[in-house]
């Protein structure tokens, strides 16, 4: 064969190869379709079942492919309040829980949260309880947990006493925020004995009698005690005696004046127990033929005036207070306003303030005054029937 005729048995050969070759493909993707379509139709539901979720976050321990516990919604909150917050809708919001760790003290509708506070430090995220809130702290802290509910952590709450001035005309309550106004007064004394100034001062004095020298009598001594007290000084007058100069009045003392800044009152008034301590007086059984008494009914009572305010502050500045009480200082408080615990910068007062903070310059001494030019004259009425000077009758 020549060269010609292989090279058309060569073209023949290839072209059978590749038709063979498109047939077996063609039959390969015809089979792949029909498979998809039987597991399509094997994996299609009928029709009104219904499809499950696709995969969403599933509570803890529950696998893909169980079916999901019963949820409940609960509310939570959406940031962190401090203690004693009012709660509102921006706070709050809902969240699902499972119903199996859900208790009956787990507030469920943010209706029942709203307008209620916080008995602690409520965090983001924390499912709230019935518990963890309170209608109105103060009848909280009086009649179920006692005052030491209100006292925010790190501080401590003592006693101290108030009356109209220094209680802000009896309008504190609990829960407000306050400062503590002191004032002390500061007396010289004397370092050895630590008593106020002036000392008192003791003088012996003795007195000579030259009685008449005869060779019987002698010369008599008198000794006399003298006590002077306040002690002055005794200065040389101009005309060359010798005077004792004592002070007019007692010992002026310098008044300080300092503050406590953002206190917290915990109680107005003594603390009554919800329940009395003391047992119920038992009634007296009646006798047979007494007549029984007809029960006069109660007598309403004023409310006293509080004379105790209880307060809360840390730890140094309450036994500064206590220092302050049992060294006679005079207390005043000054309310806050809502909400409003900034601490400022304040200074301590005394008379150098006063003459430099307002620019007082103290006048030089003057050896004379003026006085009022109108002088208030007392008149003795005369009785009714006395004559006057002129001889009429009054």
């Amino acid at each position: 064969m020549n060269r010609r005729t292989i090279a058309i048995l060569i073209f023949i050969v290839g072209i059978l190869i590749l038709s063979v070759v498109g047939v077996l493909y063609v039959l390969q993707q015809d089979s792949g379709d029909t498979q998809q379509t039987t597991a399509g139709d094997a994996e299609t539901p009928p029709s009104g079942a219904e499809t499950p979720p696709e995969d969403i976050g599933l509570p803890p321990g529950v696998e893909p492919g169980e079916p999901l516990p019963e949820m409940v919604e609960v509310v939570v909150s959406l940031q962190t309040v401090p203690r004693g917050w009012q709660l509102t809708e921006a706070e709050l919001t809902t969240d699902l829980r499972l119903a199996t760790e859900v208790g009956t003290n787990v507030i469920k509708d943010v209706k029942d949260a709203v307008g209620l506070y916080a008995r602690t430090d409520i965090f983001q995220g924390e499912t709230l309880t019935f518990d963890s809130l309170v209608t109105d702290p103060t009848i909280l802290g009086a009649n179920e947990y006692g005052p030491s509910s209100l006292i925010p952590p790190g501080f401590v709450a003592a006693a101290v006493p108030v009356d109209r001035l220094s209680g802000v005309a009896y309008g504190l309550k609990a829960g407000d925020n306050v400062d503590i106004m002191l004032s002390f007064l500061f007396y010289q004394i004397d370092e050895e004995f630590q008593t106020y100034l002036q000392n008192a001062a003791v003088f012996f004095l003795e007195d000579v009698i030259q009685a008449v020298e005869t060779e019987d009598t002698q010369a008599l001594a008198t000794q006399e005690v003298v006590i002077i007290a306040p002690y002055g000084r005794f200065e040389e007058l101009p005309t060359g005696d010798l005077a004792h100069v004592a002070p007019s009045e007692t010992q002026r003392p310098v008044l300080v004046s300092m503050i406590l800044q953002n206190a917290k009152v915990i109680q107005v008034g003594e603390w009554v127990p919800p329940e009395g301590i003391e047992g119920p007086t038992p009634t007296p059984e009646p006798v047979e033929g007494d007549v029984t008494p007809t029960a006069l009914p109660p007598q309403p009572t004023g409310t006293p005036f509080p004379k105790v305010l209880l307060v809360a502050l840390s730890p140094q500045q309450q036994l500064f207070l206590k220092y302050a009480v049992e060294s006679g200082a005079d207390i005043d408080f000054a309310l806050r306003g809502v909400q409003d615990g900034q601490l400022y910068s304040v200074q301590n007062v005394d008379i150098n303030y006063l003459l430099q903070q307002f620019n007082i310059e103290i006048p030089s001494n003057f050896n004379y005054s003026v006085d009022a030019v109108i002088r208030e004259v007392e008149l003795t009425p005369t009785p009714v029937g006395q004559s006057s000077g002129n001889g009429e009758d009054s």
